[in-house]
């Protein structure tokens, strides 16, 4: 890792190009031994880590993340969009209105642009477009995104 990184002028700078070489160097050893099916895990478990200690500049929300792994637990209303929407999707819809900041998402979806949202979940790679309405705003938070 130390041959790799380029030389810095600054101290601070070096070390946090060492880092960053050596945290690369430390996932491609780690991810030549592991199944193709356990890479994935292994880089989310290596990324949620890193968000929760503050090194990939995105605010982590502990609510957030427990949402992410654990999912709607509620009863919820029917389905009002079952026509395109699955429903474990409504569910989660449902859970994720209670998190602070998304309290209008199920609003926005079932009432103010119903078509907009169906064609942006029909598109090949959702996590690529931007969300409808105000929600295109996620696309600087990628962490909130993701939920």
């Amino acid at each position: 890792a130390i041959d790799k990184t380029e030389a810095y002028a600054s101290y601070a700078e070096r070390c946090a190009a060492l880092v960053q070489s050596i945290r690369k160097t430390v996932f491609t050893w780690v991810a030549r031994g592991l199944f193709e099916r356990h890479k994935l895990t292994f880089v989310a478990l290596l990324t949620f880590r890193l968000l929760q200690r503050g090194v990939l500049g995105d605010a982590f929300d502990a609510e957030c993340f427990n949402f992410l792994l654990r999912g709607p637990t509620k009863v919820v209303p029917e389905n009002p969009l079952a026509d395109w929407l699955p429903n474990a999707a409504w569910y989660a819809v449902q859970k994720l209105i209670e998190i602070p900041g998304f309290e209008a998402f199920a609003t926005n979806m079932e009432r103010d642009a119903p078509s907009r949202f169906k064609e942006w979940i029909q598109e090949l790679h959702p996590e690529a477009v931007k969300l409808p309405l105000d929600w295109k705003r996620l696309d600087s938070q990628p962490f909130r995104k993701l939920m």
